[in-house]
């Protein structure tokens, strides 16, 4: 064995003499002996949990046969240091110089309060320790239980399971219709909120109490609720009677017929431009009278939607990009139309101006070979590389202004979809946790040497700490909910490039 470590309570100096019960643990990887001390009691029958003998002098102790694993400490009150009398592994009792002996004292309140140290320490010994520490908390709560305690208990697993039920039956309504509800951010958004609840709800019933992540999100929850309600009165006395959809639809047929005049003193291919814009007007007036011959489903629809408006903030950001998403639906038509025009065509011309070097691009082998072109392929080429490369600029002047709306119009639903992701997880209590000191936002360990002499085992001194407010934060987000990727700028400039359309963010 090469090393030995024993953890101690702080507390262990106001305790008597007595046995000492914990738990003895052998870490194969390290080699390692480890003695989780958890307290002493002054029972006389030793069981199993019995790993030595605590007292205030150094009087050696013969330790019991039915215990391969003894430790005998005793405490100097004037200085509050321990000192290792005997030391028993596997029935072989070890030397006291042994040079790897390591005392850690730990406060119990502090490793057993840090709610965000398992995220931190996976495997470490500390985490290890704080298991123990809690199996031994419930099974002595299993043991002197009160009636009050046993009512409280109850009433809260009937309170979870009265919501659990029939947030279990919503839910797998919602993963049925998940095929249709993926193509509506509200459909999404109610779908990730009954799984936010389902997850609130199961660890309450799990673990039988309220840590300090579910705290969070109830408050955040709160607080989304009291953000919709005021930001729908606002709403609703601002846009009045005038439908919003109208306004997008009116601008947008005015950039059309912009676009078919002399955009900024440019010069366009004057018949090719008539054709464009009057194709896109054509989809533009399709759209709107369609939206006014739904205009009664609408208003039914918008007056339904404001029902889920009252669940939150969170609901009504959804609504918004729904709703955006079909009043622009004709202009990501007429972005479709000008991308996959000017993708053609600088394709078209890629391909040709490879004419003009001897060259092809050979799709079996994914690379460009030479070639010998006759006469009249070269005429024809030619031809055709010059009527594409003067309705270049008519074609690129379309798809610049629709390219420029679709990424307006994106970046702004990217930004009520981060907007939505982080009203969700609005960190509230964590920080006011977090800014007071309080324990249960601790998520490290922090070791100070306490007392060092030749000859004596090294006692250390353990601290819990709380980590940084960013990696904090990170710890309340549900486990139900991720982050979204990294907005990738270089494939968004290479596909604005080529004409390759543009998904949402």
């Amino acid at each position: 064995m090469k090393s030995l470590l024993v953890f101690i309570p702080d507390n262990l100096t106001i305790e008597k003499t007595g046995y000492i019960y914990g738990k003895v643990i052998y870490d194969n990887k390290r080699d390692c002996k480890k003695f989780y001390i958890i307290g002493t009691t002054n029972e006389k029958k030793i069981t199993s949990n019995i790993i030595g003998y605590y007292s205030n002098d150094k009087i050696e102790l013969c330790c019991p046969k039915k215990i391969n694993d003894w430790i005998q400490i005793s405490n100097n009150n004037t200085s509050n240091n321990y000192f290792i009398n005997n030391i028993i592994i596997n029935n072989e009792k070890l030397s006291l110089k042994f040079d790897d002996n390591v005392i850690i004292i730990y406060n119990k309140i502090e490793l057993i309060n840090a709610e965000f140290l398992d995220k931190n320490l996976r495997g470490s010994d500390f985490l290890e320790l704080k298991e123990i520490l809690e199996k031994n908390i419930k099974n002595d709560k299993l043991i002197k239980k009160s009636l009050i305690n046993n009512v409280n208990e109850k009433l809260l697993i009937y309170s979870v399971l009265l919501f659990l039920y029939p947030i279990l039956f919503l839910s797998k309504i919602t993963n049925k219709l998940l095929p249709v509800l993926k193509y509506s951010t509200l459909g999404m958004h109610v779908n990730g909120w009954l799984d936010n609840a389902k997850w609130m709800l199961s660890t309450i019933l799990q673990e039988k109490k309220f840590n300090l992540k579910i705290k969070n999100h109830i408050i955040a929850t709160l607080v989304d609720v009291s953000l919709g309600i005021l930001a729908l009165r606002l709403l609703l006395h601002s846009i009045g009677g005038t439908p919003p959809s109208k306004i997008l639809l009116d601008n947008t047929e005015s950039l059309v017929v912009w676009l078919m005049g002399a955009p900024a003193g440019l010069k366009l291919n004057l018949s090719f431009n008539k054709m464009l814009g009057k194709f896109f007007l054509y989809h533009i007036h399709l759209w709107w009278t369609f939206l006014e011959f739904i205009q009664p489903v609408m208003d039914f629809t918008f007056d339904v939607l404001l029902l889920f408006g009252r669940l939150g903030i969170t609901f009504q950001i959804s609504i918004a990009a729904d709703f955006f998403a079909i009043v622009s639906f004709h202009t990501y038509c007429i972005y479709v139309y000008s991308a996959r025009l000017f993708n053609i065509q600088i394709r078209g011309l890629t391909a040709l101006f490879r004419l003009f070097l001897g060259k092809k691009k050979n799709p079996l082998r994914e690379r460009v070979d030479s070639c010998s072109y006759q006469a009249d392929q070269l005429f024809v080429g030619t031809l055709m590389f010059t009527i594409l490369l003067f309705l270049m600029p008519t074609t690129w002047v379309y798809y610049a202004v629709f390219t420029t709306l679709r990424l307006s119009l994106i970046g702004f639903g990217g930004f009520l979809t981060r907007l939505r992701f982080y009203l969700q997880v609005i960190p509230v209590y964590t920080f006011l946790c977090w800014i007071f000191k309080s324990r249960s936002t601790n998520s490290s360990v922090q070791l100070s040497t306490k007392w060092r002499v030749n000859g004596e085992p090294i006692t250390l001194i353990m601290k819990t700490v709380a980590s940084p407010w960013s990696e904090t934060w990170k710890r309340c987000i549900p486990d139900t909910l991720n982050y979204h990727p990294a907005i990738e700028w270089g494939m968004i400039l290479n596909n604005i490039f080529w004409g390759q359309l543009l998904y949402p963010l």
